[in-house]
């Protein structure tokens, strides 16, 4: 009787733990051309947002095949997330800036927020990851 009651518990908090996670589907289109890669920084506080690389929750490189660059994460805890990308032309992992600042590579926000007024918002860029769902961040590049 011990290993079937062994056996439930187990399946039990296998089942729970797998509700605390959901999944992120990154998809970043129309690139400028498929040299360099797409690099990704996944936030989920404000802290940081959104050029912090230690204060990311992760960091991805993604590369591009046919204009697209595309990543799947599973096991994301759920919560909130906001992402920025960048198109990497020469793989160094910096985004390029002119002299007062101005990205000159090519970057994107989640949820694709406009940029009159500035950066925009951890708050405006993220997407609850809910557990056991898909959440799709559809990405267009500047």
């Amino acid at each position: 009787m011990k290993p079937v009651f062994l056996i439930l518990f187990f399946l039990m908090n296998i089942s729970s733990s797998q509700n605390n996670f959901g999944t992120i589907e990154i998809i970043i289109s129309e690139t400028s051309s498929d040299e360099g890669v797409i690099q990704v920084l996944i936030f989920d506080q404000e802290k940081g947002w959104p050029e912090s690389v230690e204060d990311a929750w992760k960091m991805v490189t993604i590369p591009i095949e046919n204009g697209i660059a595309k990543q799947t994460l599973t096991d994301v805890p759920i919560g909130k997330y906001a992402i920025t990308v960048f198109h990497d032309h020469d793989e160094d992992g910096e985004i390029r800036k002119n002299r007062i600042g101005y990205p000159l590579d090519n970057f994107g926000f989640s949820n694709n927020p406009s940029l009159v007024f500035g950066v925009p918002s951890f708050e405006k860029c993220s997407q609850k990851v809910k557990p056991g769902k898909a959440t799709r961040f559809e990405i267009e590049l500047r």
